[in-house]
């Protein structure tokens, strides 16, 4: 058994971790916004507003069509963040000490 610290998590390499982590929840959620949103839109009274039925689906699909990306860039800036803010704390506490087997 092994202790190993990390002492340091390089910010660039890790927002982009992250970011493609997102960005692969983004695709798995963008198809359920669509439908879930798309159905709201087919549910309203029509008779208040027949005119706007499209403009629901229109954002929808932009939602849907966006969201990947949006989550991509969110994620790796929120990862940059984490990192910076995990590589100052670690010089005050000295990182995380983790056990392995040689």
């Amino acid at each position: 058994m092994k202790k190993v610290r990390i002492l340091q998590v390089p910010p660039i390499r890790f927002g982009l971790v992250l970011g493609l982590i997102n960005g692969v929840i983004g695709m798995i959620v963008a198809p359920i916004l669509l439908f879930t949103l798309g159905a709201a839109a087919t549910a309203a009274d029509l008779a208040i507003a027949p005119k706007l039925l499209g403009i629901p689906w229109l954002f929808a699909g932009a939602g849907a069509l966006f969201m990947p990306l949006i989550h991509a860039v969110g994620g790796f800036v929120f990862g940059v963040l984490l990192a910076m803010v995990y590589n100052f704390a670690a010089r005050w506490t000295g990182g995380i000490e983790i056990v392995i087997n040689d």
